[in-house]
């Protein structure tokens, strides 16, 4: 996504309108949801059991149920926990995901695709790795389409030595994410520690024009742009690149700190946007609703260990283990019952969890005083 020439330069450090601007921005649109995509899904892969489902989560997490009926129609399965780059708000670039880096093998993924096939909507084959570096992650998108599931997968696009180009169009991948956050080398370095941003718009030409050769309308090809301190002020620069190379679709969107970090106003400091009335801006207050990720979703880990959700990592977060128990163990039992427990008012919560840990949804109840050796 470049330009013939090279974008003009702006000042390194946006001011405060500048700052306050782009957190307008990413205040406009929803940040928790894709709009268009899961409506794409919905038209697409629905069946009428597929939409029973979905109207009972939808119904008991507006009800704040702790023991639910409905299962997870939107999947997170992650293929690997291995990425070639090193981003620093990012546990696997950090070096600290608390998890053995793998691939996943076969069995764990498509254990967890056809256990939830029949009643979800849509897989995301990303995570905390760069999936396109799993050897038969082409077979898994393959596999999930068979199973009427949509596809969605996320790329830095700085590998494509297993056959990336072809395999991202020829698998019939629906949706594809392309994590690109500046418009400059400098400025991209920063944050994608090892990538080099002319390998990467070329790829993205290559894929462009690959998809156009062949004449298919997926993927559905969205550029991201996370928008941190040291890259708001090309972010109308990689708007342009994003029109000139011709992906559907432009997005920004805020940063998030790791979920262990001890250091969070520090990161905030060195990362997040200033708008002149504080470090770091203010749109990560918390939702005021119930944590969704509890009702509507399920991320299976590369070693089959399932979290509650997609912004935990390490095995001491998990919620079970899905080669070993029946996803009905997993869905309803202590952990999961505790962490929605938070979200009534007066609700049991009764063993530790890392929901307890977690301030990004408004709770009703809060969670005891654990012992500080329990998670």
């Amino acid at each position: 996504m470049t330009a013939p020439t090279a974008p003009e330069r702006a000042p390194a450090t946006p001011g405060p309108s500048a700052g306050s601007r782009v957190l307008e921005a990413l205040r406009s649109v929803p940040q928790y949801t894709r709009t268009s995509r899961h409506l794409n899904s919905l038209l697409r892969h629905s069946t009428p059991r597929k939409l029973w489902n979905l109207l009972l989560v939808e119904a008991e997490y507006r009800l704040r149920r702790t023991v639910v009926h409905g299962r997870p129609y939107v999947l997170i399965v992650d293929p690997t926990n291995v990425c070639n780059l090193r981003c620093p708000l990012c546990p696997t670039g950090l070096g600290q995901g608390g998890r053995k880096g793998q691939m996943m093998p076969w069995e764990t993924f498509t254990r967890a695709i056809d256990v939830l096939a029949p009643w979800a909507y849509e897989v995301n084959l990303y995570n905390w790795g760069e999936s396109i570096l799993h050897p038969h992650i082409w077979d898994m998108i393959r596999y999930a389409r068979s199973k009427n599931l949509a596809t969605c997968m996320s790329a830095n696009l700085n590998d494509v030595s297993n056959g990336a180009i072809e395999g991202i169009v020829d698998s019939g991948l629906e949706n594809l994410t392309l994590s690109i956050d500046g418009a400059t080398q400098e400025t991209y370095a920063r944050y994608r520690v090892r990538g080099k941003l002319d390998v990467v718009l070329e790829n993205a030409r290559a894929l462009v024009e690959y998809k156009r050769k062949t004449g298919s309308r997926t993927p559905a090809i969205e550029w991201q742009f996370i928008v941190f301190r040291h890259n708001a002020h090309e972010a109308e620069a990689a708007r342009r690149l994003a029109h000139e190379i011709g992906v559907d679709r432009f997005r920004m969107i805020p940063p998030g700190v790791p979920f262990e970090a001890t250091n969070h106003d520090e990161l905030r400091k060195e990362w997040f946007v200033s708008t002149g009335g504080g470090e770091g801006g203010d749109y990560d207050e918390p939702v005021k609703t119930a944590c969704f990720y509890l009702y509507r979703s399920f991320t299976v880990n590369p070693d089959g260990g399932t979290a509650p959700c997609c912004i935990v990592s390490g095995e001491h977060n998990d919620f079970g283990r899905l080669l070993e128990q029946d996803f009905d163990q997993i869905w309803n039992n202590e952990k999961y019952r505790s962490a929605r427990a938070q979200f009534r008012h007066g609700g049991a919560v009764t063993t530790p969890t890392v929901c307890d840990r977690c301030d990004w949804f408004e709770k009703r109840t809060p969670p005891p005083q654990w012992p500080k050796q329990l998670p």
